[in-house]
């Protein structure tokens, strides 16, 4: 008689081949049977979903490595975050994940091998760099609190807010100059410069400008930080994001009084509202392609996710409301 582990092994590894065939969407979900969020992955049709974390601690933000064959994710205690991996060719780290270090907000570099996240095991809100394969972890930033921290699409740069001037600015630091001039202040000013991010070239950079009452205005400059200008009017805009493609530049506004996902051409002109619902729509990623966003709708204890065509604009619901389906990822 065959073993039904054994079994539900041998469909864990055929789901993952068929996913293989289709782009995948991650994401977080409390319809595990523990009742935490847990992390999942189904097809951009809705199709086949899948647990792939099985921790007794609520999990959040999958991301997907460039090769989109391993998934980092965070898990929560009421204390601290910690940064967790599995691999979707070894289905035994669904159960077991790998245990990258204590952090979050974490980013791969564009080739893989490094994660950069922001910690504070070292009793400061630092931003951290690991190596996949050795383990080996080391601090890049300033030694102030730093956050929001992405690699350049050649991975040769980082682009961080720092605090270290009291306000939070914008700052960049060349991983390949050994000097003290490897890291150069951007963007300074009365305002709080947050949620900064490369363009799809590492021309340009997009980011938010936060004033006292909290409210951020959507600005974009050259990698140096020159010729800024502004998007947006009224209201709060931020987390920018260059499609792959690089044709468009995606962020979120409250411009109707709840928050829409909004599009525009890469200089910034063309504003045109992407996301309606009646709901605030906080967390989206770009497909691999440019042509689609996943988005999340959240609702009074709930959440759906929800794809949309840029053009000519059709969506579809993957997941209903019947749980809290949060913090969509594709793969790219």
């Amino acid at each position: 008689m065959v073993h039904y582990k054994f079994v539900l092994f041998l469909l864990a590894i055929l789901t993952i081949n068929v996913f293989s065939q289709k782009k995948l969407i991650a994401f977080s979900s409390d319809a595990a049977n523990n009742d935490k969020q847990q992390i999942f992955i189904m097809d951009e049709n809705g199709d086949g979903v899948t647990q792939v974390a099985f921790l007794d601690l609520d999990c959040y933000s999958p991301k997907f490595s460039p090769d989109g064959k391993k998934i980092v994710f965070i898990a929560k205690t009421d204390f601290s975050d910690f940064l967790y991996m599995v691999s979707l060719e070894d289905t035994s780290s669904f159960r077991f994940p790998i245990f990258i270090d204590g952090g979050s907000d974490p980013v791969f570099s564009p080739e893989g091998s490094f994660l950069m996240y922001r910690s504070e095991k070292e009793e400061s809100n630092a931003i951290y760099i690991t190596d996949l394969l050795s383990s080996e972890s080391y601090s890049v930033s300033d030694g102030s609190l730093s956050m929001y921290a992405e690699f350049s699409p050649d991975g040769n740069r980082v682009l961080y807010s720092s605090s270290m001037n009291e306000n939070f600015d914008l700052v960049v630091l060349d991983l390949n100059d050994t000097t003290d001039k490897a890291q150069k202040t951007i963007i300074s000013s009365k305002d709080a410069e947050l949620h900064g991010t490369f363009s799809t070239d590492g021309k340009h950079i997009a980011f938010a400008s936060f004033d006292i009452n909290y409210k951020g205005t959507l600005k974009l400059c050259d990698s140096k930080g020159k010729d800024c200008k502004t998007i947006t009017s009224g209201g709060s805009a931020y987390n920018p994001k260059f499609s792959p493609d690089g044709k468009h530049l995606a962020f979120v506004w409250d411009k109707t009084g709840h928050f829409e996902v909004y599009i525009c051409n890469v200089d910034g002109s063309g504003i045109k509202q992407l996301t309606s619902k009646s709901e605030n729509t906080i967390e989206y990623d770009w497909s691999g392609d440019g042509k689609k966003i996943v988005y999340e709708s959240v609702g009074e204890g709930v959440a759906s996710i929800t794809v949309k065509e840029i053009n000519p604009g059709g969506s579809q619901n993957l997941t209903g409301s019947k749980a809290n389906n949060i913090n969509p990822s594709f793969q790219k």
